[in-house]
């Protein structure tokens, strides 16, 4: 049996440089780790095989495009929902191209979706929209004010141990 890729330093350093510079070659990226093209190129297709690496993607600014008004909606779903409704639902709201994130959550709501319109407005008509392609019971909506950071996927290091009880590790 093989170890898990991330086991690996160089796996989790060519993970954490695509990450942070998804463009960069893979002739780049081979020198920046000191390993050959050929081996760069064998792990990338490795950790893009195994699903760690699960495509690459422009971050695209939401105010870059006219659609500053970003927003989480909780939504729930009634209980009975069978199958096919449920698949078509989700079809219907995966081809929303406002509506960028789905998560089915536990708690008192099944779903946490991110939306994004031009206005307060638009994002009422999204709302209206998305209420209409299935059976929910509510939805809570819960507006950005400003976005701090947004990370593209969580580090491939461990992370570091916090400062213990009484401020020593």
């Amino acid at each position: 049996m093989s170890k898990p890729l991330l086991d690996d330093d160089l796996s989790r350093k060519i993970v954490a440089a695509l990450q942070a510079e998804g463009r960069l070659s893979h002739a780049e990226l081979a020198e920046r780790l000191g390993v050959s093209r050929p081996t760069l190129l064998d792990r990338v297709r490795r950790l893009e095989a195994e699903g760690v690496i699960s495509g690459y993607a422009a971050l695209v600014s939401p105010e870059a495009v006219g659609k500053p008004c970003v927003a989480f909606v909780a939504v729930r779903l009634r209980a009975t929902l069978d199958l096919a409704s449920e698949q078509r639902f989700w079809k219907a709201l995966e081809a929303e191209p406002d509506v960028l994130e789905a998560h089915s959550v536990a708690g008192e709501d099944c779903l946490l979706l991110k939306v994004v319109a031009e206005t307060p407005r638009g994002l009422g008509e999204r709302l209206r929209r998305i209420c209409a392609l299935g059976p929910q019971v509510g939805t809570r909506t819960t507006v950005v004010l400003q976005t701090h950071f947004q990370k593209p996927g969580p580090s491939p290091f461990v992370a570091p141990e916090g400062p213990r009880k009484g401020g020593k590790r």
